[in-house]
């Protein structure tokens, strides 16, 4: 099976290069798989033709990309964690 050619969008590299060394181990390897298969069952279309796409790699890993003649660019990579949380506990 062809692995599609992986790139980045400036914003998403530099959402990349900020990951701390586990996550950045977790995201490596969530891109190479996404790289093999980028219409995964766990992956979501967000586009009528259903090129551009979305995932969570990780538990706190994001990211939104487009499937194109081979290639695979990523143009978001959206980063959570428990600080980010408006709310919660929904009991309280």
């Amino acid at each position: 099976m062809p692995t599609y050619q992986v790139f980045f969008t400036e914003q998403a590299a530099a959402a990349r290069d900020r990951l701390d060394d586990e996550q950045r181990a977790a995201f490596d390897k969530g891109i190479s798989l996404l790289a093999r298969d980028p219409f995964l069952d766990l992956s979501r279309p967000i586009s009528a033709t259903g090129d551009d796409r979305t995932i969570r790699l990780t538990q706190n890993i994001l990211v939104e990309y487009t499937v194109s003649m081979g290639r695979l660019l990523i143009f978001i990579v959206e980063v959570f964690n428990d600080k980010d949380v408006l709310v919660t506990d929904v009991n309280g």
